[in-house]
């Protein structure tokens, strides 16, 4: 729990569009929708490293201690 996450926001985005279905007869709107799709996916898992990033930085050791010592005690009751 000491590790923040961070993703790659460039191989995120092509696992969304290569997991997309695609298929369109036009090849440009097929092109436009892959290329809307990888930029959305592209800019979310930027903003989301940003929100790791900040909140990494407020977050002390005996604050991280005491989420696990909670999220144990839920997985329990």
């Amino acid at each position: 729990m000491s590790d923040k996450i961070k993703i790659n926001p460039n191989e995120f985005a092509l696992a969304v569009v290569s997991g997309s279905d695609l298929s369109n007869p036009d090849d440009i709107r097929a092109s436009k929708d892959g290329l809307k799709r990888y930029l959305s996916a592209y800019m979310l898992i930027e903003e989301f490293n940003k929100m790791e990033s900040d909140q990494f930085k407020f977050f002390k050791e005996s604050d991280r201690q005491l989420l696990v010592k909670t999220l144990q005690s839920i997985n329990r009751g």
